[in-house]
């Protein structure tokens, strides 16, 4: 059983526009763009988190909430079942996806997606 230090929430809340905006911007493009989140689940505390930032945005991670109700959270390699979701779907071409996963040590790792 993994359990996380209570301030990891915050602490996504609090730096979420730097892990965000800087990888986007350096990648000509903003979150308004982005139409697919594949988000980790890493515990439902995080995703209440994550969900109320992205929901600002007008963004979702339903894929997300239903692999934590589904599996829970397998450490950072959950986001893959989350990708499995998108890839197992009809996106349009050219479409763009912000692939999300945090890590020990409170790690954040982004990577852009374009189908």
């Amino acid at each position: 059983k993994m359990i996380l230090d209570k301030s990891v929430p915050e602490t996504i809340a609090a730096h979420f526009p730097q892990i965000i905006n800087p990888f986007l911007k350096k990648n000509s493009i903003s979150i308004t763009e982005v139409n697919n989140l594949v988000f980790h689940p890493g515990g439902k505390k995080i995703v209440q988190t994550v969900e109320s930032l992205f929901g600002a945005l007008g963004k979702n991670i339903d894929d997300t909430k239903e692999v934590l109700r589904l599996y829970g959270n397998m450490s950072s390699v959950t986001v893959l079942y989350v990708l499995e979701r998108f890839l197992n779907r009809k996106i349009p071409a050219e479409d763009y996806g912000l692939m999300l996963s945090f890590g020990p040590g409170f790690s954040a790792q982004r990577i852009l997606i374009q189908w």
